[in-house]
């Protein structure tokens, strides 16, 4: 082998490990873009309230990720899965199925899951009542 062609097979296995170094990130940054664009925010009485449908497309139930952030509230007192509601706008309206809590006091984080919502129905709305002092907070997406 000569030195020219060392120097190439060295090359091309550096060009190699660099892909399989910078696929996994840049298909990890395409999915946060992704997932942020699924993401709904609503701030009042004290609580941040972070809501990201989590598999708008194609699965057997919708998923929700709720973060509740507060320096004031203790969020251990609101129970989402009685203050949730899911609706579509073919008039149908679902109940959470299952709850993931993690966190607890000041910063909790909750997966809900629901049925799926109506094939037809081009929009939904996540409604959380009565938390903080905060009546109604609506987060909608229209596909």
């Amino acid at each position: 082998m000569t030195l020219h062609t060392k120097g190439l097979m060295t090359a091309y296995a550096a060009l190699l490990a660099g892909l399989f170094i910078i696929t996994p990130f840049g298909i990890g940054v395409g999915y946060a873009a992704a997932l942020a664009g699924l993401t709904r925010t609503n701030t009042g009485g004290g609580v941040t309230v972070k809501v990201t449908y989590l598999n708008p497309q194609g699965a057997a139930d919708a998923r929700f990720d709720i973060a509740l952030d507060t320096h004031s509230v203790n969020l251990d007192a609101y129970d989402l899965t009685v203050l949730t509601v899911l609706r579509d706008e073919a008039g149908g309206e679902y109940q959470p199925v299952r709850v993931e809590n993690k966190g607890s006091g000041h910063h909790r984080q909750i997966t809900l899951v629901f049925p799926k919502p109506s094939a037809e129905a081009k929009k939904v709305e996540l409604v959380i009542k009565d938390v903080a002092g905060v009546t109604e907070r609506s987060f909608r997406w229209d596909f």
